[in-house]
């Protein structure tokens, strides 16, 4: 993953998981989200062609926690669900984002 890919997936996490009182309106969630899945979608491609045996189990659990949330959709229905539901993905992003460079046995 290049610097500027980096740069913006922890964009996309640190807007997610803003404190409430700064929770962006219904419409940039709605982008905040788009931009998390796609982001998202490609770094999930680059962890999940890493072979099993050099995944850490936080990547492991991750990849997995990745396909429910973005085949589940938010849980509920308005916007704090919708912002709860960017919040989820950037959380698992914030374990997926460094898995390219881990190894095995270096869990943190």
């Amino acid at each position: 993953m290049d610097t500027g890919e980096t740069q913006g997936i922890e964009d996309l996490i640190r807007r997610a998981i803003a404190p409430y009182a700064d929770r962006p309106d219904a419409e940039a969630v709605a982008c905040l989200i788009d931009g998390l899945i796609t982001h998202g979608q490609a770094l999930h491609s680059q962890v999940a062609a890493i072979p099993s045996a050099r995944r850490t189990e936080r990547a492991a659990a991750a990849l997995a926690e990745w396909s429910y949330f973005v085949d589940a959709g938010p849980t509920g229905r308005g916007d704090h669900a919708n912002w709860n539901h960017a919040r989820a993905l950037a959380r698992i992003l914030r374990n997926l984002a460094p898995a390219p460079a881990e190894r095995p046995g270096t869990n943190r």
